[in-house]
């Protein structure tokens, strides 16, 4: 993985490890990042529904889009008047 964010590619790779029944620890070494990335991916992801593993179902373009937005209501920082 390059960059600091999750990129559409590592997503797509989440999707399929998830469908596969791969554990989040497989996931997060296939794609070169912790754990806990994965599952707040996942999280991020979830849109409700079980897959045919019935674990939560994981949308990768629903996980893009909401980063997306995301980064879209960050702003930027505001500096306190006065100072």
């Amino acid at each position: 993985m390059s960059g600091k964010y999750l990129g559409p590619a590592d997503r797509q790779v989440i999707a399929q490890e998830w469908a596969a029944y791969s554990s989040v620890a497989a996931i997060a070494d296939k794609v070169g990042v912790a754990k806990k990335t994965i599952y707040e991916e996942l999280r991020r992801g979830q849109d409700g529904k079980l897959d045919h593993n019935q674990r939560p179902a994981y949308d990768p373009e629903l996980a893009q889009r909401r980063f997306q937005e995301n980064l879209r209501r960050r702003g930027k920082l505001r500096v306190a008047a006065g100072q």
